[in-house]
């Protein structure tokens, strides 16, 4: 397999040039293999679409570098970090028609042309753009040297205008190409039809979480102490969440040998605690936020208790917020009634004050429980 960002000669120096934007990252140290991941997404190599959607810190981008580290010596891969910037769809056309440049040197030279000319905020033919350089990118594709192109986080770039595009791009994808992209929240595209036809490889958060097996490769060798009862229940109590066992691992590798388990374990949450705080919470709209730190009281919830809870009528819309945006919600049933929290994101969320009293919260939810006959609860 051929990496577009490691070749060497013009093509390298020229991406050298390019502060990284093509480079695809080494895997971090103590990486532990998904091989049987791996071999879902090979699976998918003759359709059109992986898909990689989880919440933060499920090893989604590492994932996608095992994958194209893994692929087949004709193949090569191109992959786009994605950022905020990106959400200029003018922006991320010219970085990824930059990016196959280097797979087909000759390709679209007027079309950068068009797009360096454009006013960005003047209306510009996005899909006619598209549909031109995809008809002479088909040109240069070959059936027997395919390439792989990775869009790393795409949920950093995520917006209306850009999502119509990729869909389009998506529509058209000429024979020779495959797309792979990683994402906290599951793109707006239209996706039944490929999936129909296999066309479509989706991998989830619940596939991404890690075996009992993967798990302890994960935390290595333990510090002392943390053994039998007390591994697997820090293995349950992660979920499967690979940013919440390697946390503990390195807050059990600073703590030291000397200093015993208690010490790893609470260094270990309050790094924790700090991932979510910026990586997730901070990031979500105020309301959001006070319906976690209204519902975290609950083991489990669905969206009328959740009304009830909170004396509002909007609690479904919340919900789906969140299942769109990937925040560590778990559903319980096959009809998508009854959720929970991820147990260590409902630890921190128990952590922070609600807006209202818990006592007040209790008696809302046992007044909900009892007028629906659930007296157990």
């Amino acid at each position: 397999m051929t990496d577009l960002s490691r070749t060497h000669g013009v093509a390298s120096q020229a991406l050298g040039l390019l502060d990284g934007r093509f480079f695809r990252p080494p895997q971090p140290d103590g990486h532990v293999p998904r091989p049987r991941l791996c071999q879902r997404l090979q699976g998918g190599l003759a359709g059109r679409l992986l898909l990689v959607n989880a919440p933060a810190g499920f090893g989604k981008s590492s994932l996608a570098i095992e994958f194209c580290e893994s692929l087949p010596g004709h193949w090569r891969s191109l992959w786009l970090g994605l950022s905020q910037r990106d959400a200029d769809p003018g922006r991320f056309l010219e970085r990824l028609l930059e990016g196959l440049q280097h797979y087909c040197p000759a390709l679209g030279g007027q079309a950068m042309g068009l797009l360096k000319m454009r006013q960005r905020h003047q209306p510009f033919a996005f899909e006619e753009w598209l549909d031109s350089l995809l008809d002479e990118l088909a040109l240069y594709l070959q059936a027997d040297s395919p390439l792989l192109l990775v869009l790393d986080d795409y949920h950093l770039a995520q917006g209306p205008v850009l999502d119509r595009c990729l869909q389009f791009f998506l529509n058209h994808l000429p024979a020779g190409l495959v797309l792979l992209v990683t994402s906290r929240q599951r793109p707006d595209w239209h996706l039944a039809r490929l999936r129909l036809s296999r066309q479509l490889v989706e991998l989830s958060e619940q596939d991404l979480r890690l075996t009992p097996e993967e798990s302890l490769a994960v935390i290595g060798h333990p510090p002392s102490g943390l053994g039998g009862q007390a591994l697997d229940n820090l293995i349950q109590r992660s979920d499967g969440w690979v940013a919440g066992l390697r946390f503990w691992q390195l807050a059990a590798t600073e703590a030291g040998e000397q200093s015993g388990l208690p010490q790893a374990l609470h260094g270990g949450e309050g790094l924790i605690r700090d991932y979510l705080l910026e990586e997730v919470i901070d990031m979500l709209p105020g309301d959001v936020q006070a319906f976690l730190d209204d519902t975290a009281c609950r083991e489990r919830f669905c969206a009328s208790l959740c009304d009830a809870l909170r004396e509002r009528n909007d609690s479904e819309a919340i919900m789906r917020y969140l299942q769109a945006h990937q925040v560590f919600l778990v559903p319980l049933d096959e009809h998508g009634h009854w959720y929970r929290y991820h147990h260590l994101f409902s630890d921190l969320l128990r952590s922070r004050p609600s807006s209202q009293p818990l006592s007040r919260l209790h008696l809302r939810a046992c007044t909900w429980f009892q007028a629906q006959g659930l007296l157990d609860e």
